[in-house]
């Protein structure tokens, strides 16, 4: 096992224990380590952007889901989490257009039962939500959204603060989206619908 392997294996390890304490994933290290569980191990890779490593997520996912949700995902093995905030940068790197997006995914209890943001680049009735999926099709849960996020080809601060059923969004530190979702914990992670991005510096603070 590499050393970047065994940190995270030591990292996941005590996550059980830390409940009232702040958790920081390296995701290249973590997804090394088997920290991650993948809708389509194929689709996720480590790879370096700007001298640094990244979870990437670089090309279609071979899953096909109980009901209409994500396609790609890669969720945290353990803990789950109720009242959180959780950060993460983030680079959308697929082609411009309307539904150019990535996830947040939370509250993960099966492959039919969780919620997840979905910042896009333009908001229309499928695109740019904050989504419930529950026994059923993916379904909005918005109370308020902007007209969509402007990825371009760089670096984000993603932002998911949850404080029971209420959602907030912050996209480089402004609001873009809320919501109401059903109370419960659950596990957490990130991926897209159906396009490609990478991620580094998961962190998650229980509230």
């Amino acid at each position: 096992m590499s050393r970047l392997a065994a940190r995270a294996s030591l990292l996941l390890a005590v996550l059980g224990a830390c409940t009232g304490k702040r958790v920081e994933v390296p995701l290249a290290a973590a997804a090394e380590a088997a920290a991650l569980e993948f809708t389509d191990t194929k689709a996720f890779r480590w790879t370096m952007d700007d001298g640094a490593g990244c979870l990437e997520l670089h090309g279609a996912s071979d899953y096909q889901p109980p009901h209409r949700s994500p396609l790609a995902m890669a969720l945290l093995r353990e803990p789950q989490f109720g009242d959180f905030v959780l950060r993460v940068r983030a680079k959308q790197t697929g082609r411009e257009y309307p539904h150019r997006d990535l996830i947040v995914v939370f509250a993960y209890r099966d492959a039919a039962h969780f919620a997840y943001a979905h910042l896009a680049s333009a908001a229309d009735p499928n695109a740019h939500h904050v989504m419930l999926v529950d026994g059923a099709d993916r379904r909005p849960v918005t109370t308020s959204r902007t007209a969509g996020v402007p990825w371009g080809d760089r670096w984000h601060e993603l932002e998911l603060r949850r404080d029971g059923t209420k959602v907030e969004v912050l996209f480089d530190g402004a609001a873009v989206l809320a919501g109401d979702v059903p109370a419960g914990a659950g596990r957490v992670g990130v991926g897209s619908f159906d396009d490609t991005g990478r991620f580094r510096a998961l962190s998650v603070m229980p509230r």
